[in-house]
């Protein structure tokens, strides 16, 4: 296992990880794995030579419904220093020659901690081939803790400030309920609408964050700010892929939304409601064509612990104070920049 480049998938229930090859010392069969005479959370222990090797579960350590007793038939992958070693029950441990670590993707610091600790990167060339990367020494439940590791920032295309302003007005569930009926972004904002197909799932991301998507390489945090017991539906037909603001670098993050997507030009008629409580993440309520509807400020609602307006980037007012005239209507063509896939 020698090529820097190499990687082993693990799979783990229905789900799979990936390690570099440079990373894992040795593969057993978990027959060889031996009761441990310690109550640390170990599954057993392996001999390896003059080593007695620690092993713990993958998806116990992840905290993964697929945790389950060993089968002599499961795979363990021993990773670490000759000081360090630790091994890790999986289902099966498979070589592949199909991807290398060239096909990575660094992980964008949103999806929150301790994701961006456990994992160094996704994996794969489409959502089907997909494995998020581990950082085995950052799991190991016997070392001690480790800083966390700095997510790549993804380098992301600058905010369009040219041209006629317009917002982007849409309905959803995904995000805090506000006294609106309907959110709004500016158009710069907007990177896509694609068709909603499922997160993949990222242990240890935000609360909510619910996953991962592919878009054009990069990977997008998935936000869904409801309840975990009313995520297991999502009736949405689209997915909106947006920009946050300057303070978060202009990275992208994804949500359902409602298949009704109206395109809106700024208008004095575009009357503030000082009347509706306006929540932090909004940079105001206003009525567009009879509706009420809130601006998001995408930075203050994704930082952890916001509670004041007015801190966000100031995208989303000039909207509202431009001269041009116009009233909603149903967007039908892609906006300049950003791309549309049906």
């Amino acid at each position: 296992m020698s090529d820097d480049r190499g990687i082993l998938y693990c799979e783990v229930g229905g789900e799979r990880y990936a390690l570099r090859s440079r990373d894992v010392r040795h593969v057993e069969r978990a027959e060889h794995l031996r009761p441990a005479d310690v109550a640390d959370g170990r599954a057993g222990v392996l001999k390896l030579g003059d080593h007695i090797v620690p092993v713990f579960s993958l998806a116990r350590v992840l905290g993964r419904p697929a945790d389950r007793p060993a089968r002599p038939e499961d795979h363990i992958a021993v990773t670490g220093d000759r000081e360090s070693l630790v091994g890790w029950l999986v289902d099966r441990v498979v070589r592949t020659d199909h991807v290398t670590t060239a096909d990575m993707a660094p992980l964008p610091a949103l999806i929150g901690a301790p994701a961006t600790t456990w994992f160094e990167g996704f994996l794969g060339r489409t959502e089907y081939d997909a494995a998020p990367v581990l950082v085995p020494q950052s799991l190991n439940p016997l070392a001690p803790a480790t800083a966390q590791r700095t997510a790549t920032t993804t380098q992301s295309a600058a905010v369009h400030t040219t041209g006629e302003p317009v917002a982007v007005v849409f309905s959803t569930t995904m995000l805090p309920p506000t006294g609106a009926r309907r959110y709004a972004l500016s158009g710069r904002q907007i990177v896509g609408i694609v068709p909603p197909v499922p997160a993949m799932r990222l242990p240890g991301c935000a609360d909510h964050v619910v996953g991962v998507t592919w878009w054009r390489r990069s990977v997008v945090p998935v936000i869904d700010f409801r309840d975990p017991d009313d995520r297991a539906t999502d009736t949405h037909r689209r997915r909106l892929i947006v920009r946050c603001g300057a303070r978060h670098g202009g990275a992208p993050v994804a949500f359902s939304i409602d298949a009704e997507v109206l395109m809106c030009r700024a208008d004095h008629g575009h009357r503030q409601l000082h009347d509706v409580p306006c929540p932090s993440f909004a940079s105001g309520i206003f009525e567009i064509n009879g509706e009420s509807v809130a601006l998001l400020d995408l930075d203050v609602l994704l930082d952890a612990g916001a509670s004041s307006p007015g801190n966000g980037d100031p995208v989303l007012p000039d909207l509202l104070v431009e001269r041009a005239a116009g009233n909603a209507e149903a967007l039908c063509r892609p906006l300049d920049p950003p791309a549309f896939s049906p």
